[in-house]
């Protein structure tokens, strides 16, 4: 349920005779106002719009000194959009109701107060009384909850909470089955004492009977030859009657055989077809089998494994490497020291000094150019070696490849083997139903055969019938003489046997009702009993997650635990320890009453039919600090609710709302005015 609007005249302080109209968004909607101002006016218009009086009294909304006032309330639920109409009166000392209305697509109905709330409880989904005096709790709990109340079923006795909760979910439905057990079976065993005593006389009229019986028999054994007659004609007629309904019976069920001969016919070839399909898939892998993966397979086991793995080969051939460069770079070295060295004492002037060279440069040339010739048989078997490395990796590096070919090739031939197993069972499965439906089709065709024999005895067996039955009716036609002389004893002996058959039915009907009222006491009301403390039982177990989920949100202190008993009494512990309601924090009871709020709003989602989609919270964060203020937007959104309604006098709720309207009263008289959106 969504509510779309609010229109109110004359209702406590809206007062000025104009309307007051409230167009209400889905969304978060705030009505932020002083203490007063008239806020809670507005819900508790909404409420007595859609659900009459209820405990509100007609003196308490309709404005001091007016003589007539209006609520009008226009909701969805369930893609579907009603408005409600409520008018009050001054009726004498009292106000009353008048003119309810409630328009939907299929046009604009009057009803009677009580009407239009039996109207909109069914509307809503709510299974709940429609008493015009009873309040709707499932409106109360799931939707709208004063914050007053709300702390008060917190603190109220464990029964009659027990008992609010059970209304609210619906499982009153229990426990009125259990008490309309109880009156049925009193009504039970009242009508079982009066069938009894209608049935006193039973063997009376037993004896009666069996006297008329016999003189019936005497009057029978006049006419022995005439119902020996009639005896064999009608037995002829049964007979044949008998044989005639069997053959109808076994042309209709060989006429299914009829109807099979095709079905059978299109399945043989269905599965003829299916066959060869997985023959061919079979001959496919086997060919694959045979000429793909057997050779690669075959050739790998004939590859002869390298003497080392790839990766040690490339280690010692970058070594080599490594080796050959350095040996080379010390090569270079030595030549370009021997050059520099032949070169001195060419010139014999040092070119940097000028002075005369003097020590033996020849000398050291030479002996750079011997290691020279050195180093240069060294780079050339270092060279050799690089190559033979790099011919033994690419080597290795080929079978490794091969080694992976080979790998997924017996990969790919065990997946093959596979299917091929599975075709080959399928072959033989397909091969068995095909002999099976060959078989039926068979059958069917003989009993085709069949068919057309029995037709032609079917045709004897009616034209034998016919002149049977008109052989019967001669008979009868004889008797009917003597049988009028039975008539009056007959009469009398029906008109016996019906009350027998009544008393014995009374006897009966008597003994089948006792056993009914031992099951009633016995099973039913001892099984109802146990269906509702398992319905609560399992509600109060969805309850107390829901409930100490919310809590935890709103207080975030591990030493604080709240919980519900079986019964849904709620409880507090800190540090361990219970604690009494009375002995928490303004902050602390308002938490907990909104997180037993939000717990049962979220049980009864799941349990009412027509879900509600709005929640109406009433100054919810009376006693809250900032910090629990501001926790609520994440809360709500928790709640998952399509239209919320805040009534709050604190701005900090400005906030988290999408839609801020602000409630003022001048002169003893309310105005609503949107703020922001």
């Amino acid at each position: 349920m969504l509510i779309k609007s609010v229109a109110l005249r004359n209702i406590r302080s809206y007062n000025s005779g104009e309307e007051t109209r409230l167009e209400l968004p889905e969304g978060v909607v705030l009505l932020e106002g002083d203490i007063g101002s008239g806020k809670s006016t507005l819900l508790y218009a909404l409420e007595f719009a859609l659900f009459g009086f209820s405990d509100m009294k007609g003196s308490h909304l309709l404005s001091e000194g007016r003589k007539e006032g209006s609520v009008s309330v226009t909701f969805e639920t369930d893609g579907s959009e009603y408005t409600v109409d409520r008018r009050l009166r001054v009726k004498g000392d009292e106000v009353v109701q008048e003119e309810c209305h409630i328009a939907s697509g299929e046009g604009r109905v009057r009803l009677s107060p009580s009407d239009l709330k039996e109207r909109v409880v069914s509307i809503l989904g709510f299974n709940e009384p429609t008493h015009p005096k009873a309040e709707s709790l499932v409106y109360r709990y799931a939707v709208f909850t004063p914050q007053e109340q709300m702390k008060e079923i917190l603190i109220q006795n464990p029964e009659a909470r027990l008992h609010v909760i059970r209304r609210v979910l619906g499982a009153q439905s229990y426990q009125v089955a259990a008490e309309n057990s109880d009156l049925v079976e009193k009504r039970i065993r009242e009508i079982s004492f009066g069938l009894r005593k209608s049935s006193e006389d039973l063997e009376e009229k037993r004896g009666r009977a069996t006297e008329v019986s016999g003189a019936i028999a005497k009057l029978e054994s006049a006419i022995p030859a005439l119902r020996e007659k009639e005896t064999t004609a009608s037995r002829q007629v049964r007979s044949l009657e008998a044989d005639w309904r069997d053959s109808l019976i076994n042309r209709d069920s060989l006429g299914r055989s009829e109807a099979k001969v095709p079905l059978l016919r299109q399945e043989v070839s269905d599965l003829q077809a299916d066959i060869s399909e997985a023959e061919g898939k079979l001959e496919g892998l086997e060919a694959q089998l045979a000429d793909d993966l057997g050779p690669m397979i075959r050739s790998f086991a004939t590859k002869a494994k390298p003497s080392s793995p790839a990766r040690g080969l490339e280690t010692a051939l970058d070594q080599k490497r490594e080796e050959l460069s350095r040996l080379r770079e010390a090569k270079r070295s030595l030549e370009d020291e021997a050059s520099r060295s032949r070169d001195l004492v060419s010139k014999g002037v040092c070119p940097v000094c000028g002075q005369k060279i003097s020590g033996d440069f020849s000398s050291r040339a030479q002996h750079s150019e011997l290691e020279a010739a050195r180093l240069e048989s060294q780079v050339t078997e270092a060279s050799k070696s690089v190559a033979v490395l790099a011919e033994q990796l690419a080597e290795a590096r080929g079978h490794e490849e091969a080694e992976r070919d080979y790998l997924r090739a017996m990969k790919d031939k065990g997946r093959v083997d596979g299917e091929i197993e599975a075709l080959r069972v399928r072959v033989k499965q397909l091969n068995g139903r095909m002999a099976l439906k060959a078989s039926e089709l068979a059958e069917a065709m003989a009993r085709l055969r069949e068919l057309r024999e029995l037709s032609d005895r079917i045709g004897d067996l009616e034209r034998r019938l016919k002149q049977a039955r008109e052989d019967d009716k001669r008979a009868s036609l004889e008797l009917n003489q003597v049988r009028t002389e039975l008539e009056d004893a007959r009469g009398e002996l029906g008109r016996l046997e019906a009350e027998l058959r009544k008393k014995e039915a009374a006897q009966q009907e008597a003994t089948r009702l006792t056993r009914y009222q031992g099951w009633l006491s016995s099973f039913f009301r001892p099984t109802v009993e146990l269906i509702e403390k398992q319905t609560l039982a399992l509600a109060a177990a969805r309850f107390n997650e829901h409930f100490q989920r919310y809590f935890t949100s709103l207080v975030d202190d591990p030493d604080m635990v709240v919980r519900v008993k079986e019964d849904f009494s709620p409880v507090f512990e800190r540090e361990g320890f219970e604690q009494d309601f009375e002995a928490l924090s303004g902050g602390e009871r308002t938490s907990m009453a909104l997180a037993y709020r939000f717990a049962l709003n979220t049980v009864v989602k799941e349990s009412v039919v027509t879900r509600p989609e709005l929640i109406i919270l009433d100054e919810p964060t009376d006693g809250f600090s900032k910090d629990q203020v501001y926790k609520m937007r994440d809360l709500l959104e928790a709640l998952g609710s399509r239209q919320v309604i805040l009534v709050s006098h604190e701005r900090e709720l400005e906030s988290m709302a999408d839609h801020v309207y602000r409630v003022e009263k001048k002169n003893g008289t309310s105005a609503v005015k949107a703020v922001s959106a």
